[in-house]
This record gives C-alpha cells, sequence and structure tokens, in this order.
C-alpha cells in the first residue's frame, strides 16, 4: 500500500504505511512518525455546486470531531494534535476533502476506518484553496467511519487569526497565552476540519498544558489528569490533560480555546447558569459592570426567546490582542480588554454603552447566530444584523434612561445609510462565492443595515407578533442551517402579512429610496409622494430609475394604522389627516430610508414639529441627519441646512447634540479644506449654540449626575475643541485640569474619562513644548494604564501641531519603542488625519511612504483591519483631485480583498467633496 504525497516543487514523495501501523490505529493507539513531511505548495482541483460556490465536496460529512491537543504558549509556538473524526458518507466517493491551513501532517497516521482499516494512496493540499485530498484506492463504503491523523502546526503571534499568542505585561514581567478567532475560515489553522458553516458537528476537544496554566473552551471540563512529563535536559515538568464536555452541534468556526494564566469573577443567573469575567492576573474586578449586564442579558434572553441557554456556563474573556470587539464563540465569547473592562467608579458615559451594546450583542448570537445559523456566508446578515437591533433592544430594556434608540438612530441607521448611499455599497444578501470574500461584508450594511431592516419589521408588525415570529423561529431551526426566507416566513405564519417579496427589496438589491414629498396639484388634500434610489453624489445613470422598494410610508404623529399604508410603485398620492397641522412620514425613524420634503411642508414641519417641541428626540435627529445628505447631494442649499440647525438652539436631547456634532465637523471639514472663511458655519454656532450649550454643562459633573447628561457634556466640549481650540477660557481649564491630571492620573476629579480625548487635543494645540506630547507618550506605554486612557492618548496625538510630532504620532503604528499593539493600529492615525487637513494630508503622504512596512506588519492578520488603516489614512481629505490621487495609486497597487472597500472610500471622498 502506498501514500503519495504530489507538491509543485517536484516528483512526488512515497511513503509505505504498515499493517500493524494501521491495526495500532484501528486499536487508537498514537502512532508517532519520526519525521513529519509538510504538504505546503501541493495543489488540488477546486469542486464545487454548479452555483459558483466554492464549498467542499458533498459525499462525506462529519459528525463528530475528537481532538487532543498539545500546546504550551509560554515556551513555544508549537502544537501537536490528534485528530478522530467521526464521518457519514452518504455518496459513493474515492476521496475525502477537507480544510487545513498551514498544518504539518504525519502522513503514516492518516487513515479511514470502516469496515476496514484503509490507509489513503494518495494525499494532495491546494494551498490557495486550503483543502486536502485523501485519496483512496476503492470507493468508501457507505454509512458510518472515522477519519485518524497527526498533525503539527505553529500558533500565530500578531496576526490574531486561527490559533494565536497574545503577550502582556504584569509585576513578574512578560506572559504568554493562546487563544483563538476562527470566524470566518481559520478553524482550519488549528484542525483540519469542514470550515463551513452548514458542516455542524459536535466537538469533543482535550488538551494538554502545563500545570501552572489554566485552559478554558465553550464547555467546562469533564476531567483533569496531572502528570510529570521529562523535556530537555531531563529536566521534569507537570502537565495537566484537561477533557472538555461535548459541545452542542455546532459550526466550526464557534469552536474557542484559551491558555493561559487567568483571574476570573462569577455570578449566576436566575436559571442557574454560571456566568464568568475572565482576564489576565489582578483585572478581573474590572469585569463586574459586564458581569452584570451579562446576567440580566442572559435571563432576559432566555424570556424573549422562549428557549433557554442550551449550555451549562457562559465564559467571557478579555484578550490582550483581539482584532474585532469580540467574538460570539458559544459559551466562551472573547473580547477585546477596552469592550469588557472598566473602573465602575470612573468609566465614561460613551464607554459604558459601548461595554453594554458589545456585551449584549454578542449574547444574543448565542441563539441568532450559534442556536440557528446561516447557511451560507451570503446570509452574514442574519447573524450581525439581527444582534445589531437585539443589541440595542436589550440595552434599552436594562437601561431604559440612556434612550439606546436615540443613539441608534444617529450612530448605526446612520451609518448604514452612509455606505449605502454609495454606488460601491452592496445588498444585505451579498453573493459570496469563497468564504474569504466575507471579509469585505463584515460592514455597516450587514449589521447596521441589516438591524435597520430588523428594526423596521418590528415597527410592521408590532413587538407581539415580531416576537411569536422569532420565537417560532428558534424552534423550528434550532441547531439547523436557515436563509432569510426561512425567518420571513416564520413572521409571515404569525402575522398574516406578505413580508418575502417585500423584504426582498431591501435585502437583495442595493441601496435604499428617498420618499419625495409635494403638495399635489391634482387633488386637493392629498400630497404626491415619489420614490427614487438615494445616491449621495446626487449622480443619475440609465436604469437607475428601474429600482423599486416596498416603502413603509410611517406617518405620524397618527397613530398606528391598521393596515400599515407601503408604496410598491414609483408614486402615488397620498391623503393626508384632516385637520393635521404638520404630518412626518418614516415616524420614529423606524425605516432604513430618506424624506425630502418641498421648502413649504420643511417650514411647516420646523415650526410645528422642531421649534415647538412636539417632534420626538428621535425624529428632530432624523430631520437633521436627512437635511445633511441632502445638502451633500447638493438638493437642500447650505442656508437651509443652517437654519436647521439653528433651530436646535437649546436643545436638551443629549443625542439630537450627537448629530448636531456629526453635521457640524461635516460641515467644519469641508469648509476648512476648502480654505473657507468659516463664516457660514460660524453662523450656526455663533447663535449662542454652542456658547450656551457650554455654559450649561460646565466642565464639572454634579452628585447624582445623570449619565446622559455627563455624555452631553462631553459632546460640547468636544465640539468646542474642534471649533475654538485656542478660546482663552477653553486652554486655561483644559491645562489646569491636564496638569492636575498628570500628578495623579487616577484623580477622576481632574479628568473625566469623558473628557480626556478633548482635554488632552485642547493642551497638545496650544502646548509651547514637546513636554505634553512626551508625557502623554509616556503614559501610552505604562503597563498600568488602562486600555480606554490609552485610546483616549492615541486619538489626541495628532492634534500637537509640529509635523515631526505628527509623524512621530504615525510611526507608533508600525511598532517598536512606543508603538502601538496591532488590534490598535488604526488610532493614531486617526488621531493625524482627522486633526485639521495638513493632518489628513501627511497622514496620506505617509500611507504610501509606508506602505510595505504597514502591510509587512499587517502580514497575516485580518484584511480588514488593513481596510481600516486605508479608510483612516486616505478618507479624510474632501477633496475631488484627492480622491483621484488615491483611485490611482490602488489602482497601481491593488489590495487582494479589499478592492469594494478602497472603492467605497474613493466615492465617500468624491460625495463629501461636493459639498
Amino acid at each position: 500500500m502506498m501514500l503519495t504525497v504530489r507538491t509543485r516543487h517536484g516528483r512526488p514523495k512515497r511513503r509505505r504505511v504498515g499493517a500493524l501501523l494501521l491495526l495500532a490505529l484501528a486499536a487508537r493507539r498514537t502512532a508517532f512518525a519520526p519525521a513529519p513531511v509538510s504538504m505546503e505548495g501541493a495543489e488540488v482541483e477546486l469542486e464545487g455546486p454548479a452555483d459558483g460556490r466554492e464549498l467542499l465536496p458533498g459525499g462525506v460529512e462529519p459528525l463528530r470531531y475528537e481532538l487532543e491537543l498539545a500546546l504550551d504558549p509560554e515556551r513555544s509556538s508549537a502544537f501537536t494534535g490528534e485528530l478522530w473524526v467521526s464521518l457519514n458518507v452518504t455518496n459513493e466517493t474515492f476521496n475525502i476533502t477537507f480544510n487545513a491551513r498551514s498544518l504539518r501532517f504525519d502522513p503514516q497516521s492518516l487513515a479511514f476506518f470502516g469496515p476496514s482499516a484503509v490507509a489513503p494512496v494518495e494525499v494532495t493540499e491546494n494551498v490557495e484553496a486550503e483543502r486536502v485530498t485523501l485519496r483512496f484506492e476503492e470507493a468508501l463504503p457507505l454509512g458510518h467511519a472515522w477519519l485518524h491523523m497527526t498533525y503539527s502546526g505553529e500558533m500565530g503571534k500578531e496576526d490574531m487569526a486561527g490559533l494565536y499568542t497574545s503577550r502582556y505585561q504584569d509585576r513578574e514581567g512578560w506572559k504568554t497565552l493562546a487563544l483563538t478567532q476562527f470566524e470566518a475560515v481559520d478553524a482550519r489553522r488549528m484542525l483540519p476540519c469542514w470550515d463551513e458553516p452548514s458542516k455542524k458537528a459536535v466537538f469533543a476537544l482535550t488538551v494538554v498544558i502545563p500545570a501552572a496554566l489554566t485552559a478554558v473552551s465553550n464547555m467546562p471540563a469533564a476531567a483533569e489528569m496531572t502528570f510529570f512529563k521529562t523535556r530537555r535536559w531531563k529536566k521534569r515538568q507537570q502537565f495537566t490533560k484537561i477533557t472538555f464536555l461535548d459541545t452542542p452541534r455546532m459550526s466550526s468556526y464557534l469552536l474557542a480555546l484559551a491558555v493561559g494564566r487567568f483571574d476570573s469573577i462569577q455570578a449566576q443567573t436566575s436559571n442557574g447558569t454560571l456566568i464568568r469575567i475572565l482576564t489576565v492576573p489582578e483585572q478581573a474586578e474590572f469585569g463586574r459592570f459586564a458581569l452584570d449586564v451579562a446576567v440580566r442579558a442572559l435571563a432576559y434572553y432566555e424570556e424573549y426567546f422562549g428557549v433557554a441557554y442550551p449550555l451549562p456556563k457562559l465564559d467571557m474573556l478579555a484578550a490582550p490582542d483581539f482584532a474585532a470587539g469580540a467574538m460570539e464563540n458559544w459559551g466562551l465569547v472573547i473580547y477585546r480588554e477596552v469592550d469588557l473592562l472598566c473602573n465602575v467608579s470612573t468609566v465614561g458615559i460613551a464607554r459604558k454603552v459601548r461595554i453594554a451594546t458589545v456585551v449584549t450583542h454578542e449574547l444574543s448570537h448565542m441563539w441568532f447566530g450559534n442556536l440557528v445559523t446561516m447557511e451560507w456566508w451570503e446570509q452574514l446578515w442574519l447573524n450581525e444584523g439581527f444582534a445589531n437591533w437585539m443589541q440595542t433592544h436589550a440595552v434599552d430594556v436594562l437601561f431604559p434612561e440612556w434612550h439606546i434608540w436615540e443613539q441608534y438612530v444617529v450612530e448605526e441607521q446612520s451609518r448604514a445609510l452612509r455606505l449605502d448611499a454609495l454606488r460601491s455599497s452592496h445588498p444585505v444578501e451579498v453573493p459570496i462565492s469563497h468564504a474569504k470574500e466575507v471579509d469585505e461584508v463584515f460592514d455597516a450594511i450587514s449589521y447596521c443595515k441589516g438591524g435597520s431592516v430588523v428594526r423596521m419589521v418590528n415597527g410592521l408588525l408590532g413587538e407581539d407578533l415580531f416576537r411569536q415570529g422569532l420565537a417560532l423561529y428558534m424552534q423550528r431551526f434550532a441547531y439547523t442551517n436557515t436563509g432569510s426566507t426561512d425567518l420571513w416566513a416564520c413572521w409571515e405564519q404569525v402575522s398574516g402579512l406578505k413580508l418575502q417579496k417585500m423584504m426582498s427589496t431591501w435585502t437583495r438589491q442595493q441601496g435604499f429610496p428617498v420618499l419625495l414629498v409635494n403638495a399635489s396639484d391634482a387633488r386637493a388634500g392629498h400630497l404626491s409622494l415619489r420614490q427614487q434610489w438615494f445616491l449621495a453624489d446626487g449622480s443619475e445613470q440609465p436604469g437607475d430609475e428601474t429600482k423599486l422598494w416596498h416603502v413603509p410610508l410611517l406617518p405620524g404623529p397618527a397613530s398606528r394604522e391598521a393596515s400599515p399604508s407601503i408604496l410598491e410603485t414609483q408614486e402615488m398620492l397620498w391623503q393626508a389627516p384632516n385637520g393635521a397641522a404638520w404630518v412626518k412620514f418614516n415616524f420614529g425613524q423606524l425605516a432604513p430610508y430618506r424624506v425630502l420634503y418641498d421648502s413649504p411642508r420643511l417650514r411647516t414641519l420646523l415650526a410645528g414639529a422642531v421649534g415647538s417641541g412636539q417632534l420626538s428626540a428621535v425624529d428632530r435627529i432624523g430631520l437633521l441627519l436627512d437635511a445633511m445628505a441632502f445638502a451633500k447631494q447638493g438638493q437642500l442649499p447650505i442656508a437651509e441646512l443652517l437654519r436647521l440647525v439653528a433651530a436646535f438652539k437649546g436643545e436638551q436631547s443629549t443625542h439630537a447634540w450627537q448629530a448636531l456634532s456629526e453635521v457640524l465637523t461635516t460641515l467644519h471639514r469641508a469648509v476648512a479644506v476648502a480654505q473657507g472663511d468659516f463664516r457660514a458655519v460660524d453662523v450656526a454656532v455663533g447663535n449662542g449654540l454652542l456658547q450656551g450649550a457650554l455654559h450649561e454643562v460646565g466642565f464639572r459633573a454634579k452628585d447624582g449626575e445623570e449619565d446622559l447628561v455627563r455624555h452631553k457634556r462631553a459632546l460640547v466640549v468636544g465640539l468646542a475643541t474642534r471649533y475654538m481650540p485656542t478660546d482663552k477660557e477653553l486652554v486655561k481649564e483644559a491645562r489646569q485640569r491636564f496638569e492636575s491630571w498628570l500628578k495623579d492620573p487616577l484623580q477622576q476629579d481632574a479628568l473625566p474619562d469623558d473628557l480626556k480625548t478633548s482635554i488632552f487635543k485642547v493642551v497638545l494645540i496650544n502646548a509651547e513644548t514637546d513636554a505634553p506630547y512626551r508625557a502623554l507618550r509616556r503614559l501610552a506605554k505604562l503597563s498600568d494604564t488602562p486600555q480606554a486612557v490609552r485610546l483616549s492618548i492615541y486619538s489626541a496625538l495628532g492634534a500637537a501641531r509640529r509635523k515631526d510630532l505628527r509623524r512621530k504620532t504615525l510611526d507608533m503604528a508600525l511598532g517598536g519603542r512606543y508603538g502601538v499593539r496591532l488590534q490598535d493600529i488604526m488610532y493614531p492615525v486617526q488621531g493625524v488625519s482627522s486633526a485639521d487637513p495638513s493632518g489628513a494630508r501627511l497622514a496620506w503622504r505617509w500611507f504610501i511612504q509606508r506602505r510595505g512596512a504597514i502591510t509587512a506588519r499587517l502580514q497575516g492578520a485580518n484584511v480588514r483591519l488593513l481596510g481600516v488603516v486605508i479608510q483612516c489614512a486616505a478618507g479624510a481629505l474632501p477633496e475631488k483631485a484627492h480622491a483621484n490621487a488615491v483611485q490611482a495609486f490602488f489602482e497601481q497597487h491593488p489590495v487582494p480583498g479589499l478592492e469594494r472597500s478602497v472603492a467605497q472610500v474613493v466615492e465617500a471622498i468624491r460625495t463629501e467633496a461636493g459639498i
């Protein structure tokens, strides 16, 4: 019997597999090969379905993985694995194909166990496709079988994908831990597997680690055994073998493992589920707020979905290095430290809200994404769009005083509409041929537009029917995979509404409509309503007029209609309610579209609703953000926009101030780049809008002050930093607070977390020496400086006026003595590029000059990080000439996997340059 390994670099290598070895494997004894063969560089033909998806061949389905992994992250990056896979052979085949990346197999260990034990006659790897194919001499018998292999690999270091290491500093020096990040296609870096979301299986994991370390995974430990092993130089070391309970049936990207030295705190839900916060040593107490949110949220979700959390425990681990905000691994959710940990006595409200929304987002995935999983990556929005909505719903239940739906419109819905107004956007359900393509759709369309679509359905159905449909969906599809049509069908069943056709106009076609509202010349008392594709640049191309959506009109302030009015055609006449002084469509901003009123209706709305306070904060926010978009597009004069801004004088809503901040910052940047005199924008600010608000909120928090008042103070001070950074009173206040804080960085009264970034910027802008800059850089390197404070420093350093200091800030992204962690690479770049037009130009030149070093540091890391760096370096200068330069540069130096992202950056620059 012969084993053949075909490589690209020479003739096939052959090794014999002995009958005794097969017998040993059949008895499930480990076999060790003296000289493992690396199969990197081999290739095999791709197989896949006719619809264009590059899927693994069918006919062999994984049922269960039994993996034993040995690793010691504090001594070595190497790991070894022994894997048994329980298979179901459903079709006649001579081949078994699975995913693997950068793993070295022992060829003598590869064997298939059906009625008899057989070894493959050929092993072929396609490195580019990350697939390994085992070819057997005879067709494999149908039914149940086992596949065995042993292999080795290397943990990544800075790439933050697959099984990788993360370093941190404590009182004893530098330590290393190991952890995983598998979504979307990186489970194959730790174990050979069928790495597709529909290939659900049970995972039985065992790890062998030094006894001084701790291991956690999706499930609790079922058994532990300690033993001694003689290592090099005859030194005996104690090890622990930990066997975890079997996982539920789940997708490979949800498998998780962490090995290191951890502290923890814990609590139980009312139903008895144990929840723990895990951190590096001496940090666990900073997880108290997140733990409280998790306990309450998990209990609420069980009640809301009508399905109990199916695992016996839930761990939430704060990782020193993590590319995303968090990852919803079932039973072991991993977070960036800054998105899980905080000092509850000093944390800023924005950070507090962020932690709460990230925790509720990830925990909602325990049902939407983990229990019921998308069938393929083009349905990613089913995971992320729903979690985007659910995080906000849950936080609104847990913290009603935060008025989180107002923030949702300012941040999440606004982000969706901003991106989806570009021709270079994509549908919510975007075709994905290869799983690697999914990196480009982890964006505001899948998350924020997806969440906004869910919110629209909730507004149409009402809370009770919406919830009933979700419960039916969970019960019907638990532990399986679904598509969008399955969700629509459940809501249709409980409501009687026909949603399939309507929702396809929102999820299967790109973009969204603008609803044009005008007086009707044909019929008195009626309004003419017309929809058209909204594009940020106002451009028109042949065929644009054919796009139609089913647009829920959602008129207000009238009560809910018995049957919702839907505009399905291009235009219609709509009868206004008798005696209505004004009417606003998309009342409550429940749907992701914009509304453009003719001048008489806009003035009536301003006078009768905005100025009088009759319109809710969320609708005032919607009007303001729509007006900003129309001004960018050229459909609304800047004077009209400023008239609307002026109507917000005396505004009390914190989130309306958040919307004002977004609008005024955009205007300020556009005018600054055009080298204008600011007088047009200063009309809005100088009318007492900013000065009055600053006088109202002041700098010092009052005892018992509400969270949203603190947040409003941070917004107003941030605007003052941008508009009047050299104001004598502001500079005096900032310097006093900064100097007091430097003497004692733990002194919260001197400089609350909410104000740190703004105060740092004012001090740096007005600094006469580089002493403040050096002090902040030094503080950022101290191991006991909280991560949230580091991020404030990274974001502020770019405000320093001197070009040499700005260059030093940019170079922090490259590593080195004062370098930032890879996960934070975007912060110093954004800090410089957003400071002023000179900073934006400098950041782009720096990117061109340092492109090699940037890509070298990001090599192997998630391509999304590079996309964020490009956005920060290139996207802050709203000039058409700059847009052309960026486009030309990336045409000459393309970045595989970021083609759409680069096109979006270029188009967004051109759009903002048109203001």
